[in-house]
């Protein structure tokens, strides 16, 4: 049960549930908003996106078995304890369990492009596991912006349309997806950086490998300043909100970039990649927390 749990990368579909009941229970209370889903149907549609993304683990390590011989050998498939013919069939359950709940979701809602969505992301992640992954930029990119779909899905459908879009709120909605696309991103790269020894030997082009280690440190290095950069004036001068919070938001999650930034700074021939891919998911998990603020 520990490798399929391992397999499903579980801490990260936790992040996923923890972002929806804070979006749900704080954020929408917060700002006294109605709802469309009972807490059910809710709890329903949040099972369906979390499958879909653990399904998308399930695929992306069945593609990657033979490079995890090298980068990731304690990876469940890479050591045999799972066998491909299981995690195939696993993938092709959940897929299938979340698209019946798309569709309940649908029907009730009369709202059909969440099953159009859904299949779409489903198609996506395949073929970002089959192809994508290897095309520099461009999956990284595209991995990042279905982690930032995951986290405001729910919210989307949960709510009225005109509130989604009034300006107030979307502005929120429109903060906390940049903050998981751009930070996501970043660890993408940090990632393929780590993972480019066995991403070369299986002929995976993927940009770290384009431009050497050297030359995306340099490109983490900026990145992560310019987030830094991002998130303090979209704190202080596009959401101006309570003290607490922007307290909480420059110290959570800006210093710890910042740390993020002198790590790459000080050790430049010898980063601790894995260190930093850590570092980025705590930051990201203190990001969603911030959440709880919005009941403060």
């Amino acid at each position: 049960m520990k490798a399929w749990f391992n397999l499903f990368r579980w801490p990260n579909l936790l992040l996923i549930f923890i972002a929806h009941l804070l979006f749900r229970f704080s954020f929408l209370d917060h700002f006294d908003l109605g709802s469309n889903l009972n807490s059910l149907d809710f709890f329903l549609m949040s099972f369906s996106v979390i499958l879909i993304a653990a399904a998308g683990n399930v695929i992306n390590d069945i593609f990657d078995i033979k490079t995890d011989f090298v980068n990731k050998r304690k990876r469940p498939l890479a050591q045999g304890k799972i066998k491909v013919s299981k995690a195939y069939s696993v993938y092709f359950i959940f897929n299938f369990i979340a698209v019946l709940i798309s569709f309940y979701i649908s029907y009730k809602l009369l709202f059909w492009s969440l099953v159009v969505l859904e299949i779409s992301v489903i198609v996506v992640l395949y073929l970002y596991a089959q192809d994508f992954k290897s095309i520099p930029v461009l999956g990284n990119i595209l991995v990042s912006f279905l982690v930032s779909l995951s986290f405001i899905l729910v919210l989307y459908f949960d709510m009225e349309t005109s509130a989604f879009f009034n300006q107030n709120i979307f502005k929120w909605i429109l903060f906390y997806s940049v903050f998981a696309f751009w930070a996501n991103l970043n660890r993408e790269w940090i990632k393929d950086t780590l993972d480019i020894k066995g991403d070369y030997a299986q002929n995976i082009l993927t940009l770290p490998i384009l431009v050497g280690k050297s030359r995306m440190n340099t490109l983490i290095f900026i990145s992560t300043l310019l987030l830094i950069t991002v998130l303090f004036f979209g704190v202080k001068v596009y959401l101006k909100p309570g003290l607490i919070f922007s307290l909480y938001f420059i110290f959570g999650v800006c210093i710890p970039l910042f740390f993020v930034v002198y790590k790459i700074w000080k050790n430049e021939n010898h980063v601790n990649y894995r260190l930093l891919s850590h570092i980025y998911k705590i930051i990201m998990l203190i990001g969603v927390f911030s959440l709880m603020l919005f009941k403060i």
